[in-house]
């Protein structure tokens, strides 16, 4: 299969899997003013997916489709071991939004799909770190038990997130890129999910050290640390200092493709990449029955909002 031929040795706990791509060596632009943008958020349900369909053409590799997507999101369904499949047919504001993978995208990338009792979960219900070992296992609403130390629960609001929820964030970009080639981002976002654990990304194309061919990376946007907790009301603010301007393509021909704020579901960050997924990690049933698995995109992160820096919108 030609697809999967494309694909380059992989970072199996990247958010964004490595794709093998050549880049264009650009020269760098002379900017000797101050240039200004501001770029709106689009609310999405995966990797350049909006329910089952493409949200940008992005500059990526012959070979390659340019509206390569992949879904974090599913239709929870109540009756069924797996999810129902987001599409324009069920895109509806008051479903309620899952765990689930993108089985095609995993394959074409070589990476090994999750255990299937991590899908089909509502968002906050995904188990979350309780374990001294790193164990994980679901956790108690904070009216459900008595006002002690323990055990520990989710915060307040914690209903179930519905797609309209879910769909109604938005985002905001205001960049500043300097003449010196370095740059400040300030993001406001909006209708996020109150009290949750966010972290942002900045996508690459680039050549990592030692490898062959340029690969399309997820970077800490501005370094570590790069969390975003919104308030009660769904309210959050994002600002760093980056090195570069992520609208020019960087003296190494590395080009930045999109900016993303990640969901993490799990309540549970992991340094600079978007999720530690190589090493299976132990669950703990509600029947106490314990099991491993590993974490794709979708699992424990899911796209939220995204920022196009480079490409076109659909």
């Amino acid at each position: 299969m030609e697809l999967k031929h494309n694909w380059t040795k992989l970072t199996r706990f990247s958010m964004a899997v490595a794709i093998g791509i050549v880049l264009p060596i650009a020269a760098m632009a002379d900017h000797s003013e101050t240039r200004r943008y501001s770029i709106r958020g689009d609310a999405v349900t995966g990797i350049n997916d909006l329910c089952g369909l493409p949200v940008f053409h992005l500059p990526v590799p012959a070979g390659l489709p340019p509206t390569i997507r992949a879904t974090n999101l599913g239709e929870y369904n109540p009756e069924g071991l797996l999810p129902i499949p987001l599409s324009p047919d069920n895109c509806h504001d008051d479903i309620v939004v899952s765990t689930t993978t993108d089985t095609a995208f995993l394959a074409a990338a070589g990476i090994p799909d999750v255990d299937p009792r991590i899908k089909n979960i509502p968002l906050r219900e995904v188990p979350v770190v309780t374990g001294l070992d790193g164990s994980r296992s679901a956790v108690p609403s904070l009216t459900d038990v008595p006002g002690n130390a323990l055990p520990p629960t989710k915060s307040n609001p914690n209903d179930q997130i519905t797609l309209g929820e879910w769909l109604g964030a938005r985002g905001r970009m205001h960049l500043r890129c300097r003449a010196n080639g370095t740059a400040r981002v300030r993001i406001e976002f909006r209708n996020l999910i109150p009290n949750g654990i966010y972290t942002m990304w900045g996508v690459w194309n680039t050549t990592p050290p030692g490898a062959a061919n340029a690969q399309i990376v997820p970077v800490p946007l501005g370094g570590i640390p790069n969390a975003v907790v919104p308030n009660q009301r769904g309210r959050a603010s994002f600002v760093r200092d980056l090195a570069s301007c992520p609208k020019d393509i960087a003296e190494d021909g590395s080009q930045m493709m999109f900016a993303t704020l990640a969901y993490h579901s799990d309540a549970n960050m992991s340094g600079a990449v978007p999720e530690v997924g190589a090493a299976p990690s132990k669950f703990i049933a509600a029947d106490g029955t314990e099991f491993s698995s590993t974490f794709a995109p979708g699992a424990v992160t899911h796209d939220h909002v995204v920022f196009l820096m480079s490409g076109e919108r659909l």
